[in-house]
């Protein structure tokens, strides 16, 4: 789920001014994650470099106007740090949703825009259509941008780093960037270059965060179309012609960890592209993401049958699941929208595929596993083992009325990335039932253990 802090789309809905503002972001922010913990995500995409501003208190760029109206200086309250932790408690991942080149508008409130990233960038900047751009042709812009990445890496227990507006902007044939292309194009293709300069800082930044944490995931939300098919429309944008933007070379070269296609259309504008993307993913992971937005009557007014439909092609065609944008959408169960995914798709919690290429430790399962009753649950506990290297991990439980548990069935994961040792299942007395009770390993890199040994038990009359 795309979680979004500018303009106040998703979260939170006013900038604070005082600690009971804070507190209400705070409630805000946790009420949209009970919500889609309720729902079975696993994944939150929130929205940490805005345009030319952050969410969180960098020694780099301004914290945004849309998280703080005056400058926090009585509590230690950090918006990531605190979504990070919330992410955490639930199970969910928190990925910094970053907005890669885009850096502000020209004008602010009809004044020139003077903040501290306009002022201190200058040299890297250009304007196009009335906003500012990073210039992706200047080499210290890729040397400004790493710098962010870093200190968002560096200092925080980010799962993953997920980039936006990774391209030239759109009528990008007209982007100024003449200055930059004589000076270190070297007689290249102007678009070949353009292209170039992408490549060379998608290429930067994967080794760079891999080299700190190399568990955290790097993906990019792009451009829906790669590039026209043989029978689509020609008018439309396509990521590798229109913005300079090449997702395939990126999983090609194991230069990202999963692309999200931002496939906001519908019938001959997504399914076959659904089908093209299939064949560019070459051994990494392709996630459609689908537009919630859509549904709006300001947009295209779609029915949700519309995202219910992509959701099920995108199922039968083995794709490795779905994004979705935006948030206030699903928690405000737009058209039904919350109902219809919890019901039809979502029933049960789902683990994020495994990063081969980046790591294939074997785990050690758990051991002692213990269930007994307390009060109105089912306690499970269990021992933690050394893992190799001491390897940090969390806890996933099956469980099944037949052994062995079969881990491939969705129905038989209870909770996934549990932290410590211990889960409480509501008990429901009406009901006699009986389940064999595993736990496996798992660690960031979403290696998981084989099973532990299994324990029983039985609710009812015949408790046991």
């Amino acid at each position: 789920m795309w979680l979004a802090s500018n303009y106040s789309l998703d979260w939170p809905s006013k900038p604070y001014r005082n600690s009971n503002d804070i507190n209400e972001q705070q409630e805000e922010l946790i009420n949209i994650l009970d919500k889609l913990k309720a729902a079975h995500f696993n994944v939150v995409f929130l929205q940490t470099r805005l345009h030319g501003n952050v969410i969180y208190n960098s020694a780099i760029e301004p914290v945004s106007p849309y998280i703080q109206r005056v400058k926090n200086t009585w509590s230690n309250y950090d918006p990531l740090r605190f979504a990070i932790q919330e992410c955490h408690k639930r199970g969910l991942e928190c990925h910094a949703w970053f907005v890669t080149y885009p850096a502000g508008p020209e004008k602010v409130n009809g004044k020139a825009n003077n903040s501290s990233t306009i002022k201190k960038n200058r040299d890297k900047l250009r304007t196009h259509k009335g906003q500012y751009y990073l210039d992706p042709g200047e080499p210290k812009t890729n040397e400004y941008l790493l710098g962010l990445i870093d200190e968002i890496v560096s200092r925080y227990d980010i799962d993953g780093i997920h980039l936006d507006y990774i391209r030239y902007p759109d009528n990008a044939e007209n982007f100024p960037d003449n200055a930059s292309y004589k000076r270190y194009g070297k007689g290249k293709n102007k678009s070949e270059w353009r292209k170039e300069n992408i490549n060379n800082f998608v290429s930067e930044l994967y080794d760079a965060v891999k080299e700190k944490k190399p568990w955290v995931q790097v993906s990019s939300s792009v451009v829906g179309m790669y590039s026209h098919t043989n029978n689509s429309n020609q008018r439309h944008q396509t990521a590798l012609k229109g913005v300079y933007q090449d997702p395939e070379k990126w999983l090609r070269d194991g230069k990202h960890d999963f692309i999200v296609p931002m496939m906001y259309y519908s019938d001959d504008l997504f399914y076959p592209f659904v089908q093209d993307w299939k064949t560019r993913r070459n051994g990494r992971y392709i996630v459609p993401g689908l537009g919630l937005y859509q549904m709006d009557e300001k947009e295209s007014n779609w029915s949700s049958v519309k995202i219910k439909e992509q959701i099920q092609y995108c199922r039968e065609n083995k794709v490795n699941g779905n994004a979705f944008y935006r948030t206030r959408y699903l928690v405000n169960n737009k058209k039904g929208i919350m109902d219809a995914i919890k019901t039809n798709f979502y029933q049960h919690p789902a683990l994020l595929p495994p990063m081969t290429w980046q790591d294939t430790t074997h785990l050690i399962a758990p051991v002692n596993i213990r269930a007994k009753r307390t009060g109105i649950y089912l306690g499970l506990s269990w021992s933690e083992p050394v893992q190799p290297g001491n390897r940090d991990v969390f806890y996933n439980v099956y469980r099944s009325k037949n052994l062995p548990v079969d881990v491939q069935k969705a129905e038989n994961l209870v909770e996934a990335r549990i932290k410590g040792s211990m889960l409480f299942i509501p008990v429901d007395d009406s009901i006699e039932s009986g389940y064999y009770y595993v736990v496996t390993s798992y660690d960031r890199f979403h290696n998981e253990s084989k099973l532990s040994s299994s324990v029983y038990f039985v609710t009812g009359d015949f408790e046991k």
